[in-house]
Parts: C-alpha cells; sequence; structure tokens
C-alpha cells in the first residue's frame, strides 16, 4: 500500500491536469477513493497556488517606473512654464503698444461740418488713428443743450500695424436743443468746445481712480494672507492653502505695473483692468508652476 501511495503521488500532477491515460486515471480514482492522505494531497494540488504579488513599492521595476513619470512630468511642467511666460511676454507687449494716446487740442486736430440733415460730421487729422464719441445727454446745469463728449488717439501698435485713413465721427442730434460737442483732452486739462455756443461754465473728463483702489486692496490682501499663513504654523493644511493664495496679490501688482507702471489713474479703466487681470493671472500661474517645478527638481537631484 505505501509504495501504491508513492506511485500515485508521482502521477497526481498529471492526474490534476488530465495528461494520463484512461487506465491510469481509473487507477488513479479508485486510490483515492481509499486513501484518505492521497485525497488531501490530490486537494492540495487542485486549489490554485496562494502568491500574493509583490507590493508595488516593492517590485523592482516600480523605482523606474516612478523615475519615468516623474521625468515626464518635469519636462510637460517646463514646457508649460517657458510657454506661459511667452503667453506674459506678447500679452504685456501687446498692453504696452496698445495703450492710447490721447491727442491735446489744437486747431488742426479736427474739423466740425454740419450736414444738411442737422447731423455733425467730425474729421481729424491722418495722425489719429482712433476716436470715440459719448452723448452727455442734458447734463448741462440749465438743461438748454444736447451735449456730446468726443475724444482721439493713436497707439505705436495702430502706428505700426493697422494705421488707416482719417478717422470720422458722426453725431446725429436727438432733440431739438442746440447742440455742444466738447473735445476730451485726457491729459489733466479742462475739456475744449469745439461746437456750439460758450456755456456759463467749463468741463474737464477726469480719469478714473478706481484701479488704484485695487491696487490698495490687493496689498490689504497680501498683508492679511502673510499673517494668517505666519499664524497657522501648527495647520500644515490651512497653511498650505493660504501659501498658495499668498502669490495672488502680487501677481495683480505686478499686472498693474506692466500695464499702468507706477500710476494709479486711467482714462481708459476698463480696458487697462482686462489686461492687469489677465496678466496677473498668467503670472500667478507661472509662479505655482515654478514652485511645483522647483520641488520636483529637488526630488530628482541626486543626493
Amino acid at each position: 500500500m505505501k509504495q501504491e501511495c508513492s506511485i500515485v503521488r508521482d502521477l497526481l500532477p498529471l492526474y490534476v491536469e488530465d495528461m494520463v491515460s484512461l487506465e491510469t486515471a481509473e487507477f488513479v480514482r479508485g486510490h483515492l477513493a481509499a486513501c484518505e492522505t492521497c485525497k488531501a494531497e490530490y486537494q492540495s494540488l487542485r486549489q490554485p497556488p496562494d502568491v500574493t504579488p509583490p507590493a508595488q513599492e516593492e517590485r523592482p521595476e516600480a523605482p523606474l517606473r516612478l523615475l519615468q513619470r516623474k521625468l515626464l512630468l518635469k519636462r510637460v511642467q517646463t514646457a508649460l512654464l517657458a510657454g506661459g511666460f511667452v503667453l506674459v511676454v506678447l500679452l504685456s507687449a501687446f498692453a504696452i503698444l496698445s495703450a492710447p494716446r490721447y491727442f491735446p487740442y489744437t486747431a488742426q486736430l479736427l474739423e466740425v461740418t454740419e450736414q444738411a440733415d442737422g447731423s455733425l460730421t467730425i474729421t481729424f487729422d491722418q495722425a489719429v488713428t482712433q476716436c470715440q464719441v459719448e452723448s452727455l445727454g442734458t447734463q448741462e446745469p440749465d438743461n438748454q443743450s444736447e451735449s456730446y463728449s468726443i475724444q482721439a488717439w493713436t497707439s505705436p501698435w495702430d502706428q505700426w500695424f493697422s494705421r488707416s485713413g482719417s478717422c470720422t465721427l458722426t453725431i446725429t442730434p436727438q432733440t431739438d436743443l442746440p447742440v455742444r460737442v466738447y473735445y476730451a483732452q485726457n491729459n489733466g486739462q479742462g475739456d475744449v468746445l469745439v461746437y456750439g455756443e460758450h456755456p456759463d461754465g467749463g468741463m474737464e473728463t477726469l480719469p478714473r481712480l478706481v484701479l488704484g483702489y485695487y491696487l490698495f486692496l490687493a496689498a490689504g490682501v497680501f498683508v492679511v494672507l502673510l499673517v494668517v499663513w505666519c499664524a497657522a504654523k501648527k495647520k500644515p493644511k490651512v497653511r498650505q492653502w493660504v501659501g498658495r493664495a499668498l502669490p495672488l496679490p502680487p501677481a495683480y501688482g505686478v499686472g498693474h505695473l506692466i500695464v499702468l507702471g507706477v500710476t494709479t489713474v486711467s482714462y481708459c479703466a476698463t480696458r487697462d483692468f482686462i489686461l492687469i487681470v489677465a496678466i496677473g493671472a498668467l503670472v500667478y500661474c507661472l509662479v505655482l508652476l515654478a514652485v511645483r517645478l522647483y520641488r520636483l527638481w529637488r526630488e530628482l537631484r541626486p543626493h
């Protein structure tokens, strides 16, 4: 019997894989029915091997794959950083080159012509590349006239890339009141009446001061964030989020410096604010990307 068990155990691997003849299979089957020891051996062979794959960090190829991913991430972030920097430079160049340069009033700057239908045509000098008219309604102190404000400007961008013929405006009165047209010089001097009867008082178009308020607000937010960041030493998660927001106010300040320089007043506040926000947002993203790239570089640097 002991010899038969030895023979059956040698045949069990082939029997489990169904690689024996019918006669041998019948012999093994009969022996298993009578021998509990060989039957237990057969059951163990039928169960799948308990092979636990090594943990991810224990696999020999894991460090290499992690290094490859980090190197790829470094290349992608470097490309994004370079592309973002180029975009900031281009947007800054556009902001500077498209900045309006308003013309002071001279007798040769414009000509007002009355048309047969009662409208007015204002033709500017060839140096003017852009012009604008704004209705002031009947906001005069005496409410006895219909007033308009016009302005004219150029920019290096217009002079180099989009210079065309003379700039012309058409004003069509909406009431029967006398018409007054003022030219806004946008240089701190009073507006000039270029058409209509001279009123008792003058007019002056004032610059917008709102961008200065936004700059001071950004400085205040920066101070508050810095205080919170310093006070949150024992709260790493709060410190992390505040640290991410900390470069935002300085980025807005950089955008303001590029668009307006050191001044805080603007005669075209909407345009300037949009450019400031766009440049500031790009600068902020570049700062965050540069910080992440620096940390990744430190991880990959050989110790």
